[in-house]
């Protein structure tokens, strides 16, 4: 816990002056009570009405991620928010056994039950705002921790603007490292790992790096911060800080319990451990006379169209109209019915090799083939 400084006692979220007072003031944790937090800012960083104007981004950090969900199951030691009354205890032990997801992940559920664990419509590549905001919150708690309420507000007013009133979230990106599901430390209570400085434009942006149960999470103070290289790093200096630290149960490095990739298939992961970077996709926009030949890029996971496209009333000849259809409805070429499994299949044996485009998202390059698109 930070130290009480007179000159900090001003709320970190609006500015407004506060006593120092615990009776007058109130706590505030740095990472949420729900996922296993029990430090607390100095009294005074936080003034009561902020606090309670923020506290639902609490609950979405527990239940708007399966990895946060999985932690809150798997680590016994992780008992959620203080509370005396009998109805939520209940429900608290209930989700000890099945967890339902809040928001994005609404269908998301995780059962625990005779030594079986199901995972039901899981996804790891959460970007929903609440949990974003959410995440970010800890990490403008974090640095209010470091350098106190004054200097947070005077250099990171974007990342407060965003926790305390959304907007736009494709700029604020994290990445993840997620641990085995059925072998992993439990550390209850988050731990920052590092906070890295990069100075831009006179400007001061940090990256920070924490670790959980839920896995071992990189997140930026700013926007468009997060990139590949910076991922990169991060794994690197995280290894050396980790490898000589053991897990006080089984004994191994805790860096061996984490590189669980669960998107093999569309993403690329970065660094030793394999870090998934979950970044908001921009939303096409169908065009009425013809079908976009699309990429996905496997850095970001973005749907990027390959400036080739097919006319649309290709759906019209014969030989496309009957059969099955391909129900991936996306937003560059949405159509009621879908597109017909033969058409998909043309695309697929088109004479389009080892093309290049800059993603329209996070700007790396794509290289694609006919077997890499689709529409």
């Amino acid at each position: 816990m930070g130290h009480i400084k007179n000159h900090d006692l001003i709320c970190l979220w609006c500015g407004q002056k506060t006593t120092g007072i615990k009776s007058v003031d109130t706590e505030e944790h740095i990472f949420p009570e729900a996922i296993g937090e029990k430090k607390t800012l100095y009294i005074g960083s936080v003034c009561k009405s902020c606090q309670k104007n923020l506290c639902n981004l609490d609950n979405s950090l527990k239940k708007e991620h399966p990895s946060m969900m999985d932690s809150y199951q798997a680590d016994e030691n992780i008992k959620g928010k203080k509370t005396s009354n009998k109805e939520r205890k209940e429900r608290r032990l209930r989700e000890k056994i099945e967890i339902q997801g809040i928001g994005e992940t609404g269908s998301t559920k995780i059962r625990r039950a005779n030594g079986n664990i199901d995972f039901i419509n899981v996804n790891y590549a959460i970007t929903s705002e609440t949990f974003i905001r959410s995440l970010h919150k800890c990490i403008a708690n974090i640095l209010c921790d470091i350098y106190g309420s004054i200097e947070v507000r005077k250099k990171y007013i974007d990342l407060l603007d965003f926790v305390k009133e959304g907007g736009d979230i494709r700029p604020w990106s994290y990445a993840l490292s997620s641990p085995f599901p059925f072998k992993r430390p439990l550390i209850s209570e988050p731990r920052l790992i590092n906070h890295y400085s990069i100075k831009t434009n006179n400007k001061t942006h940090e990256v920070i790096s924490f670790i959980h149960t839920s896995g071992v999470w990189i997140v930026g103070s700013s926007p468009f911060l997060l990139n590949p290289s910076i991922i990169e790093n991060f794994s690197s200096l995280i290894i050396k800080q980790l490898e000589h630290i053991k897990d006080p149960i089984s004994k191994k490095p805790l860096t061996d319990f984490f590189c669980f990739e669960w998107h093999k298939e569309k993403r690329d992961y970065f660094g030793k451990l394999k870090f998934l970077w979950v970044v908001k996709e921009i939303v096409g926009k169908t065009n009425d006379d013809f079908f976009y030949i699309l990429t996905m890029c496997k850095s970001c996971g973005q749907i990027n169209p390959t400036m080739l496209s097919v006319p649309r009333n290709k759906l019209l000849e014969d030989k496309y109209k009957s059969g099955a259809f391909d129900l991936n409805m996306n937003t560059w070429n949405y159509t009621e019915k879908g597109i017909p499994l033969k058409l998909v299949e043309y695309i697929k044996n088109m004479n389009i090799r080892n093309c290049k485009i800059e993603c329209i998202n996070c700007g790396n390059g794509v290289i694609f083939s006919a077997k890499d698109c689709f529409l």
